[in-house]
């Protein structure tokens, strides 16, 4: 009894401590559940990423005393957005379909931080993995997992070029993507209780960008800018490689942490299982 107690208890304080858009933990991607046995959790994964979005943006000019409207301005533009640290944290339930087939369903938040500014919003995902190849202490382990996640910003600062003159505006917004991976690599028992586990993996993305914004001048007459941005995320397709090791702390629970590298992203990762 005090084992499943004590693994409800990490569950819960990992999920709570993890939260401070995105790779998600992939662990040892499949073998972990028997058939007809359940499991819960905790992943947490934290990614440095980069993007490119294009899109358009509405200026309005605006006279500030008599809220007349002086000129709208509208023009397609691209955006860059490097450096964008994600975090997301899940509690997540599987189930052995079979020996060798398992799901997950995962629920959790995520914060995507840019410039210094984001918010924690919902984010779910969905996780599946069947083994392939099985002998002795080697196996090879297929897995796809799909995520959908949402950060909000509230101070985000951005410059902005309409018509050939720049605009420095506070803006907020939402930030809104969707994941996709496909992972292939085998696993290695060391020991009864460490394992190692890599390979390489196909990992896309998508996304929307909305942002709005104000400023002002001073004097009379004042003048106020509105901006609307709309913006795509570029939609980006790339190969990369994780590495990893689990360890069975009993034989019910166990724990991984990995490392992913693409092009335009690196992520540490972390696992936290109970089967029963």
């Amino acid at each position: 009894m005090k084992k499943p107690l004590l693994a409800a208890a990490i569950v819960v304080l990992c999920f709570c401590s993890s939260v401070t858009l995105a790779l998600d933990p992939i662990g040892s991607p499949a073998g972990t559940l028997k058939k007809g046995q359940f499991g819960i959790g905790v992943d947490y994964s934290f990614s440095d990423m980069d993007f490119k979005a294009k899109g358009r943006s509405t200026l309005t000019t605006y006279n500030v005393n008599s809220g007349d409207i002086i000129g709208i301005q509208s023009q397609k533009q691209r955006l860059s957005l490097d450096g964008v640290e994600v975090h997301k944290a899940y509690a997540n339930l599987g189930y052995g379909i079979t020996d060798s087939l398992e799901a997950f369903l995962r629920l959790g938040a995520t914060d995507a931080e840019w410039k210094g500014d984001g918010d924690t919003h919902f984010s779910f995902g969905l996780r599946t993995g069947i083994t392939l190849y099985q002998k002795d202490a080697l196996k090879l382990d297929v897995l796809a997992q799909y995520s959908w996640s949402e950060s909000g910003f509230d101070s985000l600062p951005l410059t902005t070029v309409i018509g050939g003159t720049p605009y420095s505006l506070v803006t907020s917004g939402k930030l809104s993507m969707q994941e996709l991976q496909i992972a292939l690599g085998p696993t290695y028992d060391l020991t009864k209780s460490i394992s190692i586990y890599g390979g390489g993996f196909f990992h896309f993305v998508d996304g929307k960008l909305n942002l709005k914004g104000r400023t002002s001048t001073t004097g009379i007459p004042g003048f106020g800018y509105y901006l609307d941005s709309s913006y795509d995320i570029d939609q980006v397709s790339e190969l990369g490689v994780y590495i990893g090791a689990k360890i069975k702390t009993t034989n019910d629970i166990s724990y991984s942490i990995e490392y992913q590298h693409t092009a335009s992203a690196d992520a540490i990762a972390m696992r936290l299982l109970w089967r029963f």
